[in-house]
């Protein structure tokens, strides 16, 4: 018990890291700026987060670009519609861009991905000190007060968990308590209260919530293999618009789903859809813009047409850019489900 509460005292003094240095607006937003085209999704699985970040660059360049500031500390602030802002260092945009998370123009996107996981994981163990049974519940709103004001903490544990998450989503915790204590070492952190803080690890509950969190999002921590469609697009759409802001609905309910285009196509809604595990016939299984439980941003629909146009946040495949049109029986064929905003 005092392990844990010297850990958690540790929140209240942890600070920011130190930032390497400044990209130009230029280099951070791209030739492009804030548009669907900009975005190209790198070699992870992401294609939840790449997709309906370019539905909402659709609709909303605004909000996503006023959610990123410069850090007076250095790197960058991103801002969600609610809870702390997350900080995200340029060692570590450069490290997606690096790693190929990212592909998009310019690097605001890499930028927005960072502040996404830190974001899910600062929830994660906010949920676990919620469900403690260890710390008192006097203590609780404290320990989430310091939780939300530490930008070391939660930087730590995003690089700590890039360095051991398999290709499936799935972490070894004793090999994640090794790397979180050399990662709040390297960055300032005292050994003996960096032992304290990975200490969270060992509490009920603490790993296991923090391993499903991880598990969900594994695409944005560096898990190759995309799990299913990967994570869920309402949560990056209500991560900027707020919460009860986005739907889900399924292709096959015709009616709701032609519905939606229509309010698809009279503007101002974002939306995303995703394809079914296995192409439904041959012809579909062969076709040049088809990849099985994929997400892809829909881009327009003409009703009198009866075509779906959507882009593949790949940026290619097809090429030249991954835009495509489609008939609407194809459209409802060959995915399963979508998900669009409020």
């Amino acid at each position: 018990m005092r392990k844990l509460f010297a850990g958690i005292a540790v929140l209240l003094l942890a600070s920011g890291l130190a930032g390497s240095g400044w990209a130009q607006d230029t280099a951070l937003y791209g030739a492009q700026g804030i548009s669907p085209q900009a975005v190209r999704q790198g070699q992870l699985g992401s294609c939840y987060f790449h997709a309906t970040i370019a539905a909402l660059a659709k609709i909303a360049p605004g909000t996503l670009r006023n959610a990123i500031r410069q850090n007076p500390d250095g790197g960058y602030k991103v801002h969600f519609f609610s809870g702390a802002d997350e900080a995200v260092f340029a060692s570590d945009v450069e490290y997606g861009r690096t790693h190929a998370y990212d592909r998009s123009e310019g690097t605001w996107v890499t930028v927005l991905m960072r502040a996404y996981a830190q974001r899910a994981l600062r929830q994660s163990l906010v949920n676990a000190i919620r469900k403690s049974d260890v710390i008192p519940v006097f203590i609780q709103p404290m320990a989430i007060s310091w939780l939300d004001g530490s930008d070391t903490l939660l930087v730590a544990y995003d690089r700590a968990i890039r360095s051991v998450v398999s290709q499936d989503g799935t972490m070894d915790q004793y090999a994640l308590k090794k790397s979180l204590a050399a990662e709040l070492h390297a960055n300032g952190i005292p050994t003996a209260e960096a032992q304290s803080l990975v200490g969270f690890l060992d509490e009920k509950g603490f790993f296991a919530t923090l391993a499903q969190t991880v598990q969900e999002n594994g695409e944005v921590f560096g898990a190759y293999k995309s799990l299913g469609q990967g994570g869920i697009p309402v949560r990056v759409i209500e991560a900027f618009l707020g919460q009860g802001k986005s739907n889900t609905g399924f292709t096959n309910d015709y009616q709701k789903a032609t519905a939606q285009l229509r309010r698809f196509r009279a503007g101002g809604v974002a939306m995303v859809a995703g394809t079914k595990p296995t192409a439904p016939n041959a012809q579909i299984a062969g076709a040049n813009w088809w990849v099985a439980s994929h997400c892809y941003t829909v881009m327009s629909y003409d009703e009198t047409a009866q075509k779906v146009t959507l882009r593949n946040p790949w940026g290619g495949h097809p090429g030249p850019d991954g835009t495509f049109t489609l008939p609407l029986s194809v459209y409802l064929d060959g995915y399963e489900s979508y998900t669009y905003t409020q």
